[in-house]
């Protein structure tokens, strides 16, 4: 038998560098070894070789949802195809709060630690969004009709731009540092200060009664958030 995976993120922004990774893709032990390994980006493209490195590095040009699939041939056996989606959006309908110029202003150097497979920390920043929205749900902020709050009810971004920038910078130290000695971790214990700092300061305005309109019943104040479990 073969077995074709392919591996995606669930999102990549439009022009951002992403990896359609096929490098699990196996055969069971009565099966020829893999001889071919072909990946189409999106359909209608028509498949690559990447026999090997078994990955495709690619950036999608227009937003949608695209179908990626992989097809894997064993000796004179298959091919035999595996498809998954990948979301493209616009930067617009991204909207996230931050971004690598926001990062470089304070580590000139930091695209250096960009994984495998990308050319920015765009995954990061939609995490960091995710985890602040997250938040607000945790610690009991909710619409006036108890639904949860979502980016589209955000009425300022501005507002998190500081509170996401250093929980991003965060979240990239803790994942290079392998020790609670070294370098990394120094400063991402600096950051996460800079992090609860930047959250405390924010006065978000979220449109809470869901009539589209700013108004002063629409702030909230993030200071009674117990940052320990962010």
């Amino acid at each position: 038998m073969i077995f074709p995976v392919i591996e995606l993120e669930a999102t990549v922004q439009v022009n951002d560098r992403t990896r359609l990774d096929a490098r699990k893709s196996y055969v069971t032990p009565d099966e020829s070894a893999i001889s071919l390994i072909e990946i189409e980006p999106f359909a209608g493209y028509g498949f690559i070789d990447v026999t090997s490195d078994a990955y495709l590095d690619w950036q999608y040009t227009t937003d949608g949802n695209q179908a990626v699939t992989v097809r894997v041939t064993a000796g004179s056996s298959g091919p035999d195809t595996f498809s998954a989606n990948i979301e493209v959006v616009t930067a617009s309908n991204d909207s996230l709060f931050s971004n690598d110029q926001l990062l470089t202003a304070y580590e000139p150097n930091i695209l250096n630690w960009v994984r495998e497979g990308r050319n920015s920390f765009l995954d990061v920043h939609r995490a960091a969004q995710q985890r602040i929205l997250k938040v607000l749900e945790e610690n009991g902020f909710f619409k006036k009709d108890e639904s949860t709050i979502t980016l589209a009810d955000l009425l300022d971004l501005s507002e998190f731009i500081d509170w996401s920038r250093f929980m991003v910078l965060r979240m990239i130290f803790e994942g290079i540092s392998n020790a609670t000695n070294d370098i990394f971790h120094q400063k991402a214990l600096r950051y996460k200060n800079m992090e609860a700092e930047a959250r405390d300061r924010a006065r978000i305005k979220v449109d809470l009664d869901g009539d589209g309109e700013d108004d002063s019943n629409d702030q909230i104040s993030l200071r009674t958030i117990e940052f320990d479990k962010i």
